[in-house]
């Protein structure tokens, strides 16, 4: 595929992951589904509604800034190694353990569990709790609950 420009979407509260790429002058190459297949009120959403971003010019002006507390978009293809997970996370510990569960996650799992990071340290932080190894937090699937709304 020609050079294109990659957004990646996730939804921060459904489960979704979406990948849009446009091409140089802007038009759409590509849309991909991730994980599931479109349910009805997403098709509604995307299609009836006309929400869908056909051009990037849509998907900068429109969705980059007024469906932000909706969906999480990333420009660009994500760094999605256990290099790059081993270091956002930062606790050094079991990294044989947590690479191989770390390779056994979906693409999908792999987002969520690095976006998921930033919210656990802030709840760490207020609750003053020890951070879990990374095997651990891996295998739990932590970004799975909602440590935000934890009091």
């Amino acid at each position: 595929m020609e050079n294109c420009t990659t957004y990646t979407v996730t939804h921060k509260n459904a489960n979704i992951l979406w990948v849009f790429k446009y091409d140089l002058k802007g038009n759409l190459k590509a849309f991909e589904i991730q994980d599931k297949p479109l349910t009805k009120s997403q098709l509604d959403f995307l299609f009836v509604q006309q929400k869908f971003p056909m051009n990037e010019t849509q998907m900068k002006e429109t969705w980059l800034k007024q469906k932000k507390s909706e969906f999480e978009i990333t420009i660009g293809e994500p760094d999605l190694s256990f290099e790059f997970f081993w270091q956002s996370f930062d606790h050094k510990i079991k990294k044989i353990d947590a690479e191989r569960t770390w390779n056994k996650l979906s693409r999908k799992d792999r987002i969520n569990a690095l976006n998921y990071i930033q919210v656990y340290d802030n709840y760490l932080a207020r609750k003053h709790v020890d951070k879990a190894n990374p095997y651990r937090y891996l295998n739990k699937r932590y970004w799975e609950d909602n440590h935000a709304s934890i009091h």
